[in-house]
């Protein structure tokens, strides 16, 4: 499917609506209890695809071939391997491609037609870049791996990977749509946030939230380190309070109209005055000043000392008891539980950072400590040696925060909270997430093995739905988006009394309208920075 902010079919779009959106609100809902029946509905018409889709590709590889031979002819050039092009494992066989593969001959020969239009991974986060470079760094780059390739560009060394965006985008629609399926009876209470102890499905997404915003935030001392700037200390600073004052103005509006609608509201959760999007608005500050220390430490390690300082505080202060069960008679003891699990939300923060650091980049070499890993012997190509870096990492950080997850809670037995976002909390959210990317990569490299993404623009874009594009490029817009309607739902209808099927109805079109204004705005071109 093209990619850009060019609309594609309505069938595409019903696919992707479909798989992307429906599927998701189903599976938490009517199908919660029955996952196998609900992933083979799922996998039937794959079955049937498969079967069907040799004869099909081999009609597109006749028509494109003959479309390639009568090109041949008018335009006189000298003939390329028809087959080989068509066969090569780096261009699945579909509609699109097979329209467009005289187009990319011709293009292939005519320099003037070929275009580099790459955009930022990510620009709806509040803590990435919101600047993208389009000129090649004057000092260049040649990676150790291929010395002979010509300076690398930043949008080359910070391409978009589709393995990320499938992933901050399913966990982004998944958030969306159970902030409001949470109130009705439809949803199931398990998945719901837990009061003090515990885990569910609703308490990973908080905290996977912040870890995504995390993993994007990276790539601006990506880039720094690339271009070889190092800004001062207090103009950073200054660019992170102005970030943090607009998400701050987002809780204070918030705060606001939940005030005056008299909206129901659990305090447990965040306190009488603070929200989620205070936690996010806090972060920029903080995060600048780690950036910095983080030039002489390995962030992965700031993020750990983060998490253990602060368990140290609630295990041997009373510091857990007064946020457990402290009266609200003061500012801070109002807001306690946003106040201090605000420490722990900054060590998956940080987690996610460093996640970032290892997945964003191309180039492995420029990520420490994994150049040692990988070796000079074999001088593998730049996506072999990149994806041997983040597989690696990824193993081998999500096998050790499993670890050290088991190790406090069955080996210290300290349980989970979310209320707290303690060191267990901590280590859920991002062994969970760690684990999750692995295996959105894992899908990457089995079914597109030779597919590269130094140009942004070609060989993987197709893999990553129009939709989940959509949402990925203005994410906090859709989830700011998304607590309006829940708000506006709640407002009119009392959504306990609904009945089962109603509530679906209701969610389907909720859906439906998220996904038309992530849609809208992608097909517009507008990208909401805050």
């Amino acid at each position: 499917m093209p990619q850009g902010s060019t609309l594609p079919s309505f069938s595409s779009l019903l696919v992707d609506f479909i798989l992307n959106w429906l599927a998701l609100t189903f599976s938490i809902t009517m199908y919660a209890s029955h996952p196998f029946a609900f992933n083979m509905l799922i996998l039937a018409p794959v079955v049937i695809l498969y079967v069907a889709l040799p004869s099909t590709a081999a009609a597109r590889r006749r028509t494109a071939q003959a479309v390639l031979k009568r090109r041949d002819k008018k335009i006189r050039v000298s003939p390329i391997d028809v087959n080989s092009t068509l066969s090569h494992p780096s261009v699945p066989d579909n509609d699109y491609n097979s329209s467009l593969l005289a187009e990319q001959y011709t293009t292939s020969n005519n320099p003037e037609t070929v275009t580099n239009d790459v955009s930022s991974y990510d620009s709806s986060s509040p803590y990435s870049s919101t600047t993208t470079a389009e000129q090649i760094h004057p000092l260049g780059y040649s990676p150790s791996s291929s010395p002979s390739s010509p300076a690398m560009s930043l949008e080359e060394y910070l391409p978009k990977k589709s393995f990320l965006t499938t992933y901050r985008a399913g966990m982004m629609i998944i958030t969306c749509i159970a902030i409001l399926a949470v109130d009705f009876r439809i949803f199931p209470r398990r998945f719901a946030k837990v009061e003090t102890w515990g885990t569910s499905l609703m308490d990973l997404g908080v905290g996977s939230f912040v870890f995504s915003m995390g993993v994007v935030s990276a790539r601006e001392p990506l880039k720094e380190t690339f271009l070889k700037q190092q800004p001062e200390l207090w103009r950073s600073l200054k660019r992170s309070i102005g970030q943090t004052m607009s998400v701050l103005l987002l809780g204070l509006l918030r705060l606001f109209m939940v005030k005056a609608v008299d909206y129901h509201e659990h305090i447990s959760e965040y306190g009488v005055h603070w929200n989620f999007f205070m936690t996010l608005g806090f972060l920029p500050p903080f995060v600048t000043l780690f950036n910095y220390l983080s030039n002489s430490t390995s962030p992965a390690a700031l993020s750990l000392f983060v998490g253990v300082l602060y368990q140290a505080l609630l295990t041997y202060t009373p510091l857990s008891r007064f946020i457990l069960t402290a009266p609200r008679t003061g500012i801070v003891s109002m807001n306690k539980e946003g106040i201090f699990s605000f420490i722990g939300y900054l060590s998956i923060f940080l987690a996610g950072q460093t996640t970032g650091f290892y997945t964003l980049p191309v180039t492995p070499q420029h990520i420490p400590y994994v150049s040692r890993l990988l070796g000079s012997s074999s001088n593998p190509g730049p996506l072999a040696a990149s994806r041997k870096a983040m597989l690696t990492y990824l193993v081998v950080a999500g096998v050790g925060h499993v670890a050290l997850f088991l190790v406090c809670t069955k080996g210290l037995n300290m349980p989970v909270s979310r209320r707290l976002a303690n060191l267990p909390y901590v280590l859920w959210v991002t062994s969970t997430n760690i684990v999750y990317i692995l295996m959105y990569l894992l899908v990457e490299v089995i079914f597109y093995p030779s597919g590269g993404f130094i140009k942004p623009e070609s060989n993987l874009e197709h893999v990553v739905p129009w939709g989940l594009e959509a949402v990925n490029d203005n994410g906090l817009a859709v989830f700011l988006l998304a607590n309006l309607l829940t708000g506006a739902v709640n407002l009119s209808v009392n959504t306990l009394d609904i009945k089962n099927v109603h509530a679906l109805t209701v969610l389907v079109l909720y859906a439906a309208l998220l996904a038309f204004g992530a849609g809208f705005m992608k097909h517009k071109r507008w990208r909401v920075r805050i």
